[in-house]
């Protein structure tokens, strides 16, 4: 098996998501920071490294290991999904539809629904 879960955790992670999510979604809306766009230029040339080799690992597979979901999967998708609420992820992806249409696979499955940004929030409040 190839080392998709450590390029997921180490590398999509660490200077891309912690530093675009943080910076689009999760410092404004929990700590009214505003957006340091400096930080995303300088995040994005490893971001578009990062999706392109997540895209080329998982090539025409439906997921990250063949036919099958997998820790692989579980372990990126959460990233992805939220990456994907910026409008950087247009530019991200742009090329590479089947990271696309993994996400949005993704996305359908019940348990991920129930773990969404929007869930969450709800939650979140109505604790």
């Amino acid at each position: 098996m190839r080392p998709r879960v450590w390029t997921s955790d180490w590398y999509l992670f660490q200077g891309v998501c912690n530093v675009i999510i943080f910076q689009r979604i999760v410092g404004p809306q929990f700590f009214g920071t505003i957006t340091d766009e400096a930080a995303i230029a300088r995040a994005m040339p490893q971001a578009r490294a990062v999706i392109a080799e997540l895209s080329r690992l998982l090539g025409e597979q439906p997921f990250m290991v063949g036919d099958h979901l997998s820790l692989a999967d579980l372990q990126a998708a959460p990233q992805a999904s939220f990456l994907s609420l910026t409008p950087d992820w247009t530019e991200l992806t742009a090329g590479h539809s089947n990271l696309v249409a993994w996400i949005e696979r993704l996305e359908a499955r019940p348990s991920f629904k129930s773990t969404t940004m929007a869930e969450l929030t709800a939650r979140a409040q109505a604790a």
